[in-house]
């Protein structure tokens, strides 16, 4: 299943991004591409029942050797606290929280042996759960969720530096060395209480006595911080916060990228900050319909990728960190990477390098593969019929498979299957047993190629993106009651 394959082939110049690359040396060899960002970090968390908490060692050491082979040249990751006890309490059993943590340590020491640098995120008021004891607790709203405890409490305070404590010399003790420490205020975290208020500056002030403490077990880390839903007036509080109080601390910040967005807003800055861009890869081309987070099979967005690295370098955007939320966007890593590292001109090249790297196809069927999956970027548009011919005559040139080819296999059976379903509120006993073919479809994908755990939080069914779900969950509630009164 995670097979490795040979390297992908360097070195074109960069029309498309508006970069030259320099001519080949006096030895006539072809010199390595210039990077259009020097960060170019995989942001792959494991938690929810994804792939990167569920793969074994050798997997995900596979999964992180291909990432590097396109171009990414750091690993992040976030112990998200979500239904896991503390596992450094005294006395308790092995539980969840005891097997991410290990997890992630061998995935820290997998990127660290191939050579990627290395970035613990963290949200630092969201703790496990063992920890949220009834006087500790944030106080919170729509955008502040989480297990979260109040940092302004002098107890809870002691308890999130304790936990941090212990994760940063875990990892030392491991032989993880961190090159960074990547701090974000939300999803998860926060609090609303009067003494957190403004919470941005509670935040800065929290993580700086974190990173504090991280400097102590690797003291070379550097500072970053992600943007994912900070305000502008919240920008300019912690830029002048950071000026003020600990000037050059902050060596990156990647601005969100809402959904859509190809650019990042024009926000003030710590002095001396690089500018940097969060970018989402887990969902295909377009905003809405939204295809997303593995519900619907594999996704692809070679335009949107494309038009964001070409953007974003227009900006002066020195970074990128990709959010990745599992190997279902296999095909994206390929494309922002190889963009991002100078390896490819265009998304097109990347996915003919792409098919013959992974299905051993020759250049001409490369370019058929290429149009193919670049179609499915919008997969509402998508003509499953002709979709479907196309795809049988791609296979018959096709000499290798593995999960990477099947993937699409079985994505092009969910969408004709979506389409049978079809639209309205009527349930009969047809449409009733499309949607168990639509359940059977995924549930191959989900279980059988990717070995996915039970799903969870944005994964779990009841966020598919799909119009048909609301009414026939619905209608399922109400079958299930008339069958219980009739019991």
């Amino acid at each position: 299943m995670w097979s490795r394959s040979t390297s992908s082939s360097l070195g074109r110049c960069v029309l498309a991004l508006g970069l030259l690359l320099p001519a080949p040396d006096a030895s006539g060899e072809e010199p390595s591409p210039r990077p259009v960002f020097a960060v170019r970090e995989l942001y792959a968390p494991g938690h929810f029942g994804n792939s990167y908490e569920v793969l074994g060692d050798n997997e995900m050491r596979d999964v992180l050797a291909e990432a590097a082979s396109w171009g990414f040249n750091r690993y992040g990751d976030w112990f998200d606290m979500d239904d896991c006890k503390d596992p450094f309490a005294p006395g308790h059993t092995y539980g969840l929280g005891d097997a991410v943590w290990d997890r992630k340590q061998v995935h820290f020491a997998s990127a660290q042996s191939l050579g990627l640098l290395r970035d613990l995120v963290i949200t630092p008021n969201h703790v496990y759960v063992d920890q949220c004891l009834p006087d500790l607790l944030a106080t919170k709203d729509a955008r502040v969720f989480g297990q979260l405890i109040c940092p302004s409490n002098p107890k809870a305070r002691e308890m999130i530096l304790k936990d941090y404590e212990n994760l940063f010399a875990g990892l030392a003790r491991s032989g993880v060395r961190l090159t960074t420490l990547t701090a974000g205020p939300y999803d998860f975290g926060g609090c609303r209480c009067k003494k957190c208020e403004p919470w941005i500056l509670t935040f800065a002030q929290l993580t700086h006595e974190i990173y504090t403490i991280a400097r102590k077990h690797h003291p070379d880390v550097k500072m970053d911080m992600i943007g994912w839903w900070w305000s502008a007036e919240e920008h300019r509080l912690f830029a002048d916060w950071v000026d003020q109080n600990s000037p050059g601390w902050i060596e990156n910040m990647y601005l969100h990228l809402p959904y859509g967005a190809t650019r990042v807003a024009d926000v003030p800055l710590p002095k001396g900050c690089r500018r940097g861009a969060f970018v989402h890869i887990s969902y295909a081309e377009q905003a809405s319909p939204r295809d997303m987070y593995g519900h619907l099979g594999p996704i692809v967005a070679a335009d949107r990728l494309q038009r964001t690295v070409i953007d974003l370098k227009a900006q002066g955007v020195t970074g990128v960190v990709a959010y990745s939320e599992g190997v279902f966007e296999d095909v994206n890593k390929a494309i922002l990477a190889g963009l991002a590292s100078g390896q490819y001109a265009t998304a097109d090249e990347v996915l003919e390098a792409y098919a013959r790297r992974y299905f051993g196809v020759d250049a001409e069927t490369a370019k058929l593969w290429a149009a193919w999956l670049k179609a499915w970027g919008k997969p509402f548009d998508v003509d499953t019929q002709q979709s479907a011919a196309t795809l049988e005559s791609l296979l018959k040139k096709t000499p290798k498979g593995g999960w990477r080819l099947r993937q699409w296999e079985l994505k092009q059976q969910l969408f004709a299957v979506h389409r049978e379903i079809g639209p309205g509120t009527q349930w009969p006993p047809e449409r009733l047993a499309a949607v168990e073919r639509f359940w059977a479809v995924q549930e191959q994908i989900h279980r059988g190629l990717w070995g996915l755990a039970p799903q969870r939080h944005i994964f779990g069914r009841r966020s598919t993106p799909l119009p048909w779900y609301a009414s026939w969950a619905e209608f399922k509630a109400r079958q299930a009651q008339a069958i219980g009164k009739e019991q």
